[in-house]
C-alpha cells in the first residue's frame, strides 16, 4: 500500500452515517397508494398521455406548494424552509414512483418529454436552492450566498412556470 497522508486516503463511511442515509432515503416521502405516479405502465414509446397527466398533476401541485415556501425561505422563514424541504422530498418520491430516470427518456409524445424536462429542471434548481445556506448579514459572504440562492430560486421558478404552463395546455 502506498503511504499517503490520512486526508487523501479513502475512508469507509461509518455505520451510523450509512444508517442515517438509509433512514433519510426511506423517510424521503412516501407516495400514497392511490397516487397516479405509482400506477404508470411504460412501453417502448413511454407512458400514454391519459395515464401520465394525473401523475404530472400531482408533481405540479407539489411545485405549486414549493414556490411560495422557497420564497419565504429566502426571506429567512425557517419554518417555510423546513416545509419546502419536506415538499421537495415528496416531489422526489413522486418522481421516483413515476419511473425515476425513465422520466428523462425521450418519449414518442414530445410534449410529455418537454414537460418532464421542465419539471426535472425545476426540481434540480430547487435542490440547489435548498443546498445553499443563506448567511446572516454579519457574515462577509452574506451577499454572495444570498445572490447564489436568488439565482437558483429564479431558475427554479422559471422552469416551474414553464412546466405549469405546458401542463395546463396538455390537460
Amino acid at each position: 500500500m502506498v503511504n499517503r497522508p490520512r486526508s487523501l486516503r479513502w475512508q469507509r463511511p461509518s455505520r451510523w452515517l450509512m444508517l442515517s442515509m438509509l433512514i433519510a432515503t426511506a423517510c424521503g416521502g412516501d407516495v400514497p397508494s392511490d397516487s397516479a405516479c405509482g400506477k404508470l405502465v411504460y412501453t417502448e414509446a413511454g407512458v400514454a398521455r391519459a395515464d401520465y397527466l394525473p401523475c404530472a398533476g400531482e408533481m405540479i401541485a407539489a411545485l405549486d406548494e414549493l414556490a411560495p415556501q422557497a420564497t419565504a425561505a429566502l426571506g429567512g422563514d425557517g419554518q417555510a424552509r423546513s416545509d419546502g424541504q419536506a415538499t421537495l422530498r415528496r416531489l422526489h418520491a413522486l418522481r421516483q414512483a413515476a419511473g425515476g430516470r425513465k422520466l428523462l427518456d425521450r418519449w414518442s409524445d414530445r410534449p410529455l418529454t418537454d414537460l418532464n424536462l421542465h419539471i426535472s429542471n425545476a426540481v434540480t434548481r430547487y435542490d440547489a436552492f435548498y443546498m445553499i445556506r443563506i448567511l446572516d448579514a454579519s457574515s462577509p459572504y452574506a451577499a454572495q450566498s444570498r445572490q447564489a440562492a436568488e439565482s437558483e430560486l429564479s431558475g427554479a421558478k422559471s422552469a416551474y412556470d414553464d412546466a405549469r404552463e405546458l401542463y395546463r395546455r396538455l390537460k
